[in-house]
């Protein structure tokens, strides 16, 4: 027999929205709901309820002062976003950003078999590529009984979801004179957004998934789409971190020569497969000396087609002989030249072809460059296969 939530959590499974759902203290009747329909999976990446204080914080990555407050909620619905990202990615390595991703949470107080001191309460929250959503109630305390305060608290977080999913119709609540409910919405503004927007250059995550508006400095910088990260990028990061003897990190340019600019919801789900793996980078830097700017006493590990552009003007802009202070001739000898400056060099990774295995050896390199660049031996790393392989097998 159809419930009264059938209609509208059906119509959410028709959305081409994907969620990954926390709650704790209440709301696991939502994730009832939500199961209890056909075409729940085109819904529900993940759900997950971390009762205790301990695995709660370890979902949201730091211990909180409050466990039931409007704050943790929001905390809770970022790492959930976050996570809901990572997932819909592994899923459709050939789609990645391709549909929207929320994070859904609540954290709840309410009604059990003994008397509590404080309210009675339920704070709910989803966030989406560029919004929070939020749904708080501080219950009339002592006129419901934990069955009915659960039945309002999943009521809300249904409606939350139906609102992200661009679902009108709601559930009724039977909100009562002494409840206390207060509803919003933000636009969430974070160093990330900024970057795509164009009003910085730069941000950065670091390993516990917290945005910063500085990049990092001196480190060994992997420079990609990550679409998808593959487990070539993965090894090359850690026999890079050993080679030279800095931090490894992962850096997105928002902005491509040959490509158009990232918007924000793929950017998010590329990061998040990485996040909370490894510190991130991510800027408007599409060229090595753009990034050296932004990432000063880099070491960017590249592989050999690159190094070959590295010395080849047609990769430039214009020679411009105002910039060209050494008198080096050449746009490639003016870019490398402000890159040294700027206390960056290269690791250079082989490559496989029909002329065999290509390194830094098969490259004419100027001698006075050659100091700038090091070979990735092929007993430390090779791996032949690439992120459009894996999207052409995935599509």
């Amino acid at each position: 027999m159809p419930g009264p939530y059938t209609e509208i959590v059906m119509a959410i499974h028709t959305s081409p929205t994907a969620a990954a759902i926390v709650v704790t203290g209440a709301g696991s009747r939502a994730i009832a709901w939500l199961m209890a329909e056909a075409g729940a999976s085109q819904t529900v990446l993940d759900a997950q309820i971390p009762y205790s204080r301990p695995a709660l914080d370890e979902y949201v990555g730091v211990r909180a002062e409050q466990h039931v407050s409007a704050v943790e909620a929001a905390a809770m619905a970022e790492e959930a976003f976050w996570r809901g990202m990572k997932l819909d990615a592994e899923s459709h390595p050939g789609e990645i950003g391709a549909r929207p991703v929320i994070g859904l949470a609540c954290t709840a107080t309410i009604a059990t078999d003994r008397v509590k001191r404080g309210e009675h309460r339920s704070h709910a929250a989803v966030r989406t590529a560029a919004d929070l959503l939020t749904a708080s109630i501080v219950f009339d305390k002592g006129a419901r009984d934990r069955d009915g305060e659960e039945e309002i608290a999943s009521r809300l977080i249904i409606n939350l979801l139906a609102e992200a999913c661009g679902v009108p119709d709601r559930l009724p609540v039977d909100i009562g004179e002494a409840d206390a409910l207060t509803q919003g919405s933000i636009s969430v503004s974070d160093p990330i957004s900024a970057v795509v927007a164009g009003s910085a250059e730069a941000a950065a995550i670091d390993i516990n998934g917290v945005i910063h508006a500085a990049p990092p400095e001196g480190c060994a910088v992997i420079a990609g789409s990550f679409d998808p990260v593959h487990d070539g990028h993965w090894r090359l990061a850690e026999v890079a971190a050993d080679i030279s003897g800095k931090e490894s990190i992962f850096e997105i340019s928002v902005t491509n020569v040959e490509k158009p600019p990232l918007d924000l919801p793929v950017l998010q789900a590329r990061l998040a497969q990485m996040r909370r793996r490894r510190r991130l980078a991510v800027t408007r830097a599409p060229t090595f000396v753009e990034k050296s700017r932004l990432l000063p006493g880099s070491t960017f590990v590249i592989g050999y087609d690159t190094a070959v552009r590295l010395f080849d003007d047609r990769f430039y802009t214009a020679y411009d002989a105002d910039a060209d202070d050494a008198a080096m001739g050449t746009a490639w000898g003016v870019a490398l030249s402000e890159l040294r400056r700027n206390g960056c060099d290269f690791l250079v990774a082989g490559r496989a072809s029909d002329r065999g295995f290509m390194t830094l050896d098969n490259i004419e390199v100027p001698a006075s460059f050659a100091g700038m660049l090091k070979q990735i031996p092929e007993s430390a790393f090779r791996f032949d296969g690439s992120s459009s392989e894996i999207r052409e097998s995935a599509g």
